[in-house]
């Protein structure tokens, strides 16, 4: 499995995450490319820099605009328009909106009503959007982080004099384990937090893991310290005492399954339920018509995710359903490693799902959002465009797997 390890000794920010990426190989071309199915106008340059006699890159997002505001559902529309990866959309999402929780609960308001000053700002979408994608043009699997380095003093915003870290930052931190050397600089940005927040899987010392690539991101400021942001890149190494199980397949960590049986609630109300609850996290969920005592008819909605997510996935079901208790089991998860890849077929280039065991492909499953597209945009069957991207990706995967597929 691919992980990434970010070493934050000097904090974090979106730029910094950028620099990290594009010093561990990620082409800057290749970003911008990506970047651009938002349809926003930017640009970015690299430049390397030294940080305290360590070479590092600087990525600046250029943009022309100044001091507007956006809300969450500006900011989701814009990604959500995109041609961005449904995959890449919805972990932005993810990002954003946890970004936006923060705020509510700082300035005690609803997430609905908060409005982003300098994170609504296209650099700071850039920087959120450009991580993101980054990680995934990278194969980053799984992240990892150390401890969080945080500056103290003050900073003036757009609400005034604030104390460091930002209130938000305060909020998007919890749980996580933080230090301070008694820097008076801005070191974590509420982008920054909210980036390592949403995306990172564990927090703590650097993984047994055998890196294959190192990049250092520049922060703007020199101080007493790098002002740089480490990511280590490699495999992570097999642990000798997991058991068989665990070394053939990957342990997805401790999951958790919420069970609610529902009677007396609109059924129109549960697409956007859903969509609430995969922007805080869930992985799956699914509902199971039942009848409940004096033979009502009702549903299972079926929740799962990760124990981290828990709180935010129960806050939604609360809100939401009509409901007013709910059943949560803990479980583990094993799935086959997979990557998502873009081939080329007779309709243009399509994701497709590819995942191997032991070095053979198993699974190839195309994207149904670009496939159901790309049926529209050629006025032909969906089941057809499915068997002309599965014969594409049978003759990319045999060549590049050489599995005989």
């Amino acid at each position: 499995m691919k992980i990434a390890y970010f070493q934050c000794v000097a904090g974090i920010s979106g730029d910094m995450v950028l620099g990290s990426l594009v010093d561990n190989g990620l082409k800057l071309n290749v970003l911008k490319e990506e970047l651009m199915k938002l349809r926003i106008p930017f640009d970015l340059e690299a430049e390397k820099v030294m940080k305290r006699g360590i070479c590092c890159t600087k990525v600046n997002v250029i943009v022309k605009e100044e001091h507007v505001h956006r809300h969450l559902s500006d900011i989701k529309a814009i990604v959500e328009e995109s041609e961005l990866n449904p995959e890449v959309k919805e972990r932005i999402i993810q990002v954003f909106t946890r970004l936006a929780e923060a705020e509510a609960k700082v300035h005690n308001t609803t997430v609905e009503s908060i409005h982003f000053h300098e994170v609504g700002a296209l650099d700071s979408i850039i920087d959120i959007c450009g991580s993101v994608i980054g990680m995934n043009l990278l194969g980053v699997e799984k992240v990892y982080s150390s401890p969080i380095h945080v500056g103290t003093g003050f900073v003036e915003c757009a609400h005034g004099i604030i104390p460091l870290p930002a209130p938000a930052v305060i909020e998007l931190l919890k749980g996580v384990e933080v230090y301070s050397k008694g820097i008076e600089k801005e070191l974590v940005t509420p982008t920054g937090a909210a980036i390592i927040t949403t995306l990172c899987d564990e927090f703590g010392k650097i993984p047994n893991m055998n890196i294959e690539t190192c990049g250092y991101g520049a922060g703007t400021r020199d101080l007493e310290i790098p002002n740089l942001l480490r990511v280590c890149i490699g495999e992570l190494a097999n642990n000798k005492e997991e058991n068989t199980l665990e070394q053939e397949f990957i342990k997805n960590g401790e999951a958790i399954k919420i069970e609610v049986n529902i009677d007396d609630m609109n059924p129109q109300f549960y697409e956007y339920i859903s969509e609430r609850l995969f922007s805080v996290g869930a992985r799956d969920l699914f509902l199971q018509p039942i009848y409940m005592k004096k033979n009502r008819a009702a549903n299972i909605l079926c929740v799962t995710g990760q124990h981290n997510n828990l709180d935010k996935i129960l806050k939604v079901i609360f809100e939401e359903t009509t409901t007013i208790g709910v059943k949560v089991f803990k479980f583990d998860k094993y799935v086959i490693p997979y990557k998502i890849e873009k081939i080329n077929t007779d309709l243009g280039k399509i994701s497709v799902k590819i995942a191997k065991h032991r070095g053979k492909v198993l699974n190839i499953s195309p994207e149904y959002s670009e496939c159901s597209a790309k049926a529209r945009e050629y006025d032909i069957p969906l089941k057809k465009v499915y068997d002309i991207v599965k014969e594409s990706a049978n003759r990319y995967v045999g060549k590049k797997y050489n599995n005989g597929r």
